[in-house]
């Protein structure tokens, strides 16, 4: 089996799971329930519209499946695949931004706020497909969407960053330590979700390489199409964007750390902000040693960050492929579960989730084997043994009580100022009409 041939079954593990994982939360999230608060049943829904969006990814990157032509797009304008295009990025950018600012940190307290951030959104989509450069079907004057979402992500980076580094004191109940310590929890599992791979952008951001730009092949960069103003635009946007992701990797790197050594000296509680850190740690390992293989041409990408060698394919699948198929959709368990958005009550309920636990497990173990197929030749039978070592060690039962809900976490609400019904209605319809839109339209189309 070729490396790319080996590779490629991550895009499958991470499918399989993320489609496993949207079951479990809707079979719980859809039991009759009324005992949830808005924002519980509200954050669940969020967790579906972003698992649904995913899943449509993978699938449409592994098989295929709804796959638009974009010289077609952009030359001709067909308007079936112009309403495609724009409704998936409207879902896009909007579950991102209602993950981060509405449940559960109230940064969105009031219905017009939430309104203008589905007008600015939709401006957002629509100014870009009109300043798109019909010649080219990779040229857009503006990414106003992505710096909308970019925004977002600042405000919850600096929640999470907060808990990180100045938690409240252990065992303190009142309304404001619990209040910031749920915040602090979602915020951080919601940055590691929309990190996207642009983290790996980071040095090279200050240092100016080339790869510091892979991930903006969809911006116009030349003066002589769209002008000066329109270059100018695009350089803000560039700043801003790959400047927010510099912020939140090495704001991370630097808390995580001092939260560690504050762990060792006893002022910390260990614990789940002790896992986010040195995720974030190894994260930035990936980092610097995927801009050295850059630099130093030990592996080699194109414009569009797509590998060229195995060198670079492995090394793609250590830092995107293991974020995106592995991390994404654990961490939408892990949001579902630990903060009350769903419910585990009866002994069945328990089984059903150490069963999907189990399975994560083997998940893990599949995914850290066939890595290490490629890197050193290994039988079938080490993925057999590894499982086994997972299975047999009490991992599944460690990761079950990690995932099970604090008190607090179950307790801590907030109350929504107006029609609390009326807001997860519009919100849904919000994000499930562009949804469906797009989906039926690729499909009958």
């Amino acid at each position: 089996m070729s490396m790319s041939a080996g590779l490629s079954l991550l895009d499958d593990i991470g499918l399989a799971l993320s489609v496993v994982i949207l079951i479990f939360i809707s079979w719980f999230h859809f039991k009759p329930d009324h005992n949830r608060s808005w924002d519980r049943r509200m954050g669940a829904w969020l967790v579906i519209w972003l698992l649904l969006y995913y899943v449509l990814a993978r699938a449409q990157s592994a098989y295929g499946w709804l796959v638009l032509d974009t010289d077609v797009l952009r030359e001709t304008w067909d308007p079936i695949q112009t309403v495609f295009a724009m409704g998936s990025s409207i879902n896009y950018f909007l579950v991102h931004i209602f993950l981060m600012l509405l449940v559960p940190i109230p940064f969105l307290r009031k219905s017009w706020q939430l309104w203008a951030v589905v007008g600015a959104v939709v401006l957002a989509v629509a100014l870009d497909r009109l300043f798109s450069d019909p010649a080219g079907p990779y040229f857009h004057a503006t990414l106003l969407g992505v710096v909308l979402v970019m925004a977002a992500a600042l405000v919850c980076a600096t929640v999470a960053m907060r808990f990180l580094v100045f938690p409240p004191e252990a065992g303190a109940t009142d309304d404001q330590s619990l209040a910031m310590r749920r915040s602090g929890y979602f915020a951080m599992g919601t940055i590691c979700v929309v990190m996207d791979n642009m983290i790996f952008r980071s040095i090279a951001y200050f240092r100016g390489t080339d790869n510091a730009w892979w991930t903006f092949p969809t911006v116009n960069w030349s003066i002589e199409s769209e002008g000066y103003i329109a270059s100018i635009i695009s350089l803000f946007e560039f700043v801003f964007i790959l400047g927010v992701f510099a912020i939140c990797m090495f704001g991370f790197l630097f808390g995580g750390i001092y939260h560690l050594i504050q762990v060792a000296r006893k002022r910390h509680d260990a614990g789940l902000p002790t896992a986010f850190s040195v995720y974030m740690i190894l994260i930035f390992c990936l980092v610097i040693f995927r801009q050295w293989a850059f630099e130093t041409e030990y592996a080699s990408w194109n414009i569009f960050g797509a590998p060229l060698d195995e060198n670079a394919e492995l090394i793609s699948a250590l830092s995107d492929g293991f974020t995106y198929h592995l991390v994404y959709p654990t961490i939408a368990l892990l949001h579902a579960v630990k903060f009350g958005l769903i419910e585990i009550k009866t002994e069945q309920d328990k089984k059903i989730l150490r069963l999907l636990t189990l399975g994560l497990m083997v998940a893990i173990a599949a995914v850290f084997t066939e890595l290490l197929q490629e890197i050193i030749p290994v039988s079938d039978i080490a993925f057999a043994i590894a499982a086994g070592l997972l299975l047999a060690t009490g991992w599944e039962s460690k990761l079950i009580k990690a995932l099970e809900p604090n008190e607090e976490m179950m307790r801590y609400s907030w109350k929504w100022p107006g029609d609390e019904k009326r807001l997860v209605l519009g919100v849904n319809l919000v994000l499930g009409v562009p949804f469906v839109l797009s989906l039926l339209m690729g499909v009958v189309f």
